[in-house]
């Protein structure tokens, strides 16, 4: 992997523990999906050429109905038992499974959410599944923001699972609590950002305004001195960085 910068190095080991495929293969799936390790890998199990084993849907079929709720087919009442077989036992890992079965409700995984998203991951059972959920631990735990775009995929997927049935924005409670499972080891200023919109926003996040956080906290973590006001930021984040050097000197 010499040729390969570091993070294309981090994103080809990921792609061949996901897969089990060669380096060859893993670089040329990458490559085709612009280093997106998500996508190269479904790219990847969408040719069936692939992989040897035969996808067992009986199995999964029946690992859904072991966890799906009283009369309804989505999986919602027993979510916390399935994620705990899984081997997922903190908050981050928790949104991620969401993220994994692309889900569009906040603790609810339907049936066609879970059969598409496990046949996509090549995942017929428990063990499988837990393998490929500490493999997706690995990539959302990398401190590096600027290379991660797991990371920033899954951040962007949950504002949108934060948002009330028909809005377009978040409320500022759920942004906080969301921002304090994705983001509380990533951003040391963390709780000023908070301290700053409780007492001078008090209003619901826009989607670019989220979007564009992580982009900020990118550039605080280096430095808040390179910050520049004249970007295209949204006005919040001007303010806060106003606030910030007006009170955090």
């Amino acid at each position: 992997m010499n040729r390969l910068s570091s993070d294309q190095k981090i994103k080809c080991s990921e792609f061949m523990s996901i897969t089990q495929a060669t380096e060859a293969k893993a670089i040329q799936y990458l490559k085709d999906a612009s280093w997106r390790t998500e996508a190269a890998v479904d790219n990847y199990y969408s040719n069936p050429s692939n992989y040897a084993n035969k996808f067992d849907k009986k199995a999964v079929e029946a690992l859904f109905n072991k966890y799906k709720d009283s009369g309804e087919e989505q999986i919602s009442e027993k979510l916390p038992e399935f994620v705990k077989e899984i081997n997922v036992n903190d908050e981050l890992m928790e949104l991620a499974v969401l993220w994994k079965f692309k889900t569009k409700q906040m603790g609810v995984i339907t049936k066609n959410e879970f059969m598409e998203s496990m046949e996509r991951l090549r995942c017929d059972n428990v063990s499988s599944l837990e393998k490929q959920m500490e493999s997706v631990k690995q990539q959302l735990s990398s401190k590096d923001l600027n290379n991660n775009t797991s990371f920033k995929e899954f951040y962007m997927f949950v504002f949108d699972l934060g948002k009330a049935e028909n809005q377009k924005n978040v409320s500022l409670q759920m942004c906080i609590e969301l921002w304090t499972i994705v983001l509380k080891s990533k951003f040391d200023n963390l709780q000023i950002w908070f301290d700053f919109l409780n007492k001078h926003h008090k209003l619901a996040i826009s989607k670019d305004t989220w979007n564009l956080f992580l982009d900020f906290v990118k550039i605080a973590n280096d430095s808040i001195t390179k910050y520049d006001s004249e970007g295209a930021w949204p006005v919040l984040i001007d303010e806060f960085v106003e606030y910030y050097k007006e009170n955090c000197k």
